[in-house]
């Protein structure tokens, strides 16, 4: 077998196609700033005096820990579950999204209004007292992500689905609301 005189001893590398070039790093790269966003997140500490509270006076009362752990009181009792850090983070995002320290807690109801949403983080605290029905978004945006990370409503609701995906313990003898 004879050797070609033009072979230079490294073998030709076959480029790719500039478009195929483009998409794949395009992939690669945002597929990093995935990776590198959601290690960011796993990586900030929550503080450890983080209390966030909603309450509808003669309704129902949610508080949630710097750990996650969940006390939903009703008339028919107390429902004790938890949610991930993730889902902690979650709401928090939203809270801060919305300046929650930096609102004038004034602005969003009176002495006579039926709803409370509270948030207690690295010795601040700030509670807003609001009207139920309000579509402020500073408030809105707060208690979307409290309905979606917690799922409080369907909690209430005794969505059966609800009750075992975060294994909801209720305890109907004990209550604060009576």
């Amino acid at each position: 077998m004879k050797i070609p005189e033009t072979f230079s001893g490294k073998p030709q590398i076959r480029q790719l196609p500039k478009r195929l070039r483009n998409t794949l790093l395009s992939v690669l790269f945002c597929g990093g700033l995935f990776v590198a966003y959601y290690q960011l997140t796993d990586q900030t500490p929550i503080p450890p005096d983080t209390h966030i509270t909603y309450a509808r006076q003669d309704h129902f009362r949610l508080d949630i820990d710097a750990k996650g752990q969940i006390s939903l009181t009703d008339k028919s009792g107390i429902y004790h579950y938890k949610i991930s850090a993730f889902a902690l983070r979650r709401i928090l995002r939203a809270f801060h999204r919305s300046q929650w320290f930096d609102r004038d807690i004034l602005a969003y109801g009176n002495a006579r209004s039926q709803c409370l949403l509270g948030l207690t983080e690295d010795h601040h605290k700030a509670v807003i007292q609001h009207d139920c029905e309000t579509q402020v978004s500073e408030i809105t945006v707060p208690l979307q992500s409290l309905d979606v990370s917690t799922r409080f409503r369907k909690v209430l609701s005794g969505d059966k689905t609800a009750l075992r995906d975060y294994s909801v313990a209720h305890d109907a003898n004990a209550s604060l609301l009576k």
